[in-house]
């Protein structure tokens, strides 16, 4: 295992469900959108009773939910807890894009406010700057404030930039956890 990859845990109900092909093969179904039923059974070639079964077992797991809305269909969908199993690097995309979005709404006031001088301060007295064009200090370090944004901006990609490695990375790991679900 990689440090500092999340694990994922199963039960001995969740590993249960999973061990059966077609039960995988219907969370990868249902990982794309929510299904009836007829949908499932036209997708997978499965007779209903057959794949009644399937679903009572995934979702004794807790990985399945059925929703009856009321209407003329019921529809499954993946659980939370199926969601986690498929896609456990979601959580550290949507860390990475809000500190992205975070980032570079931090550069763009700091590029505007350069821009208008409005952390200029008063031309005298403690503290005061004579232009927007002064050092500040970040980390010990002196720039002038359009580097400081520059630098916010190249944060900003570069979360924007793992964000987009964690989703590879994360469907490329839920297919081998597939792959060795299938060999086992």
């Amino acid at each position: 295992m990689i440090p500092g990859t999340p694990r994922i845990t199963l039960d001995q109900q969740s590993f249960k469900a999973l061990a059966s092909d077609v039960r995988v093969g219907i969370l990868k179904v249902l990982d794309e959108r929510r299904q009836t039923v007829t949908d499932l059974s036209n997708i997978l070639g499965l007779s209903k009773p057959t794949l009644l079964e399937h679903l009572e077992k995934l979702q004794a797991a807790g990985l399945v939910k059925r929703l009856d809305e009321g209407r003329k269909w019921i529809y499954y969908e993946l659980s939370d807890k199926g969601r986690k199993i498929l896609h456990p690097e979601k959580v550290s995309i949507v860390v990475a894009l809000g500190s992205a979005a975070g980032l570079a709404a931090v550069g763009i006031v700091s590029l505007l406010s350069t821009s208008a001088g409005l952390l200029a301060g008063p031309a005298s007295g403690p503290g005061g700057f004579t232009s927007a064009e002064d050092s500040r200090s970040i980390l010990g370090i002196a720039a002038p404030r359009q580097e400081i944004a520059l630098i916010l901006f190249v944060l900003a990609a570069a979360a924007v930039g793992v964000s987009f490695v964690l989703r590879w990375w994360g469907r490329r790991r839920r297919d081998r956890f597939f792959a060795q679900l299938a060999g086992a």
